[in-house]
Order: structure tokens, then sequence, then C-alpha cells
């Protein structure tokens, strides 16, 4: 099922709470959310796809990312991602296992980053271990 009437927005309560299903669903970095801190697609009132912009003062990183498993593949999430580097006002930084997907998006690999960055690396290793490598990914914000 593709999705017909798709909204970029801010979630409500309700779709907040489903989106707070799907991290846990999904094993993605719950450490403090806040409901502003993300942006959906919906359908209906149904979440399709979900990130969060955390803000740091030495870092923006966007992460807590997911796409419903029965919508992947169907651009959704390049669209969400496309959308909120676009507001960014800086540099945007990603932790991420998807390597292919970010620098598809236009992200760098790069080995020297904040020391915000540098913490959630240490928290994806400890608390959300995962068989794939973690990279540690730039967009960079052009005229800074």
């Amino acid at each position: 099922m593709i999705a017909t009437d798709i909204n970029i927005k801010q979630p409500n309560e309700k779709e907040y709470a489903q989106v707070l299903q799907l991290v846990e669903e999904f094993w993605l970095d719950n450490i403090n959310m806040r409901q502003e801190q993300f942006t959906i697609i919906s359908d209906n009132g149904k979440v399709i796809a979900f990130a969060r912009m955390k803000e740091y003062p030495d870092a923006l990183e966007l992460g807590t990312l997911g796409v419903a498993k029965e919508l992947r593949g169907n651009g959704y999430g390049s669209k969400l991602v496309s959308h909120l580097i676009s507001l960014a006002q800086r540099d945007v930084y990603v932790v991420t296992t998807l390597f292919k997907f970010n620098a598809n998006l236009g992200f760098v690999l790069v080995n020297e980053y904040p020391e915000s960055i540098r913490k959630k690396i240490d928290i994806c290793a400890k608390d959300f271990h995962v068989e794939e490598p973690y990279f540690v990914m730039k967009w960079e914000k052009k005229g800074n």
C-alpha cells in the first residue's frame, strides 16, 4: 500500500504515541525524546515515517529515523530527511548504520566531529549495539 495523502508535519499527541510505539518496535534511540523534536510523514493520521532533530550546543543531529515496515522502499525516508536538512540552519550530523542511504542524501563520512556526537557513538555502542558498524556522517550547510 502506498500512501495517497501524505503530509510532512510535527506530530500531534495521537501521532506522537504512534512514533513512541515505532521507536520501541524498531529499537531506536529513545533517550530524552520530546514531541517537538520530531517531524513525521503521515497519511490520514497514520504515521508513515518519522525523524528527530536533536539540538546540542555544539551540533545538530538527525536521528531516530524510521519508516513503517510495510511502506519501506517508497522514498518516504529520503523525502523526510531531505525536508529536514533543507530547514537546517547549520551542519547536520548523523550516527548511522545506513551508510549508503545517508550518502545518497548528501552526507559524507567524517572522522572529526563535535563532543556531543562522540557521546552519541558511545551510547549507540553500549545501549543500541548492532552487528553493523556505526558511521558518523555530516551534511554540510552551504554558505556557512
